[in-house]
């Protein structure tokens, strides 16, 4: 029997070694880099245009009716809750960051579905094609000042965007791009 515990102990300590060595015991976050802060603000942006577009509408989907005197839209089938809203979000926001987009849209509910006023909207930004400095960093955090191109004007806006690692997701907008003057 103190063989047996032993040699357990041993292929323990070998198993061990091995894992540390290969990197798998090691939980190792790395710094957001330039380009994955860029990925993650160009995946945000088109997220937020796509939930104030109301989604992505099947044919024969889009709905509109009026409540308080303003005209509403019901919105997709693919974001018409708010976990499915949510889920998108989270994509590239932090949960905080999503509930709190979601609480200022001022969504509705309406036949248990998510509503909101109907408007326009669009950007000439374009976010995928940004570049990302960074301004400061702590260990799980990170801020880039962000600057995006204006349609083909040659001019640029600047955003400050926090970014934060999140366990399990990985790297997330912890705080919306602030415009910077």
């Amino acid at each position: 029997m103190k063989k047996f515990w032993l040699l357990s102990v041993l292929l323990v300590l070998l198993v061990c070694t091995a894992c540390k060595e290969s990197g798998i015991a090691e939980v190792k976050i790395s710094e957001v880099h330039p380009e994955k802060a860029v990925e993650i603000a160009a995946s945000w942006a088109s997220t937020a245009s796509l939930v104030q577009a109301g989604g992505v509408y099947t044919e024969g989907e889009y709905k509109r009716f009026n409540y308080k005197g303003k005209t509403y839209r019901y919105m997709a089938g693919n974001v018409d809750t708010k976990k499915e809203l949510r889920i998108e979000l989270e994509k590239s926001v932090t949960k905080k960051v999503a509930k709190q987009f979601i609480k200022d849209q001022n969504f509705i509910k309406q036949k248990r579905r998510l509503a909101q006023v109907e408007a326009d909207g669009g950007s000439l930004l374009q976010w995928s094609e940004a570049t990302a400095k960074e301004v400061k960093s702590k260990k799980n955090k990170s801020v880039f000042e962000v600057s995006v191109p204006v349609g083909y004007t040659g001019s640029f806006d600047t955003f400050k965007v926090t970014y934060e690692y999140v366990r399990k997701s990985g790297w997330r907008i912890s705080k919306l791009p602030e415009y910077k003057k």
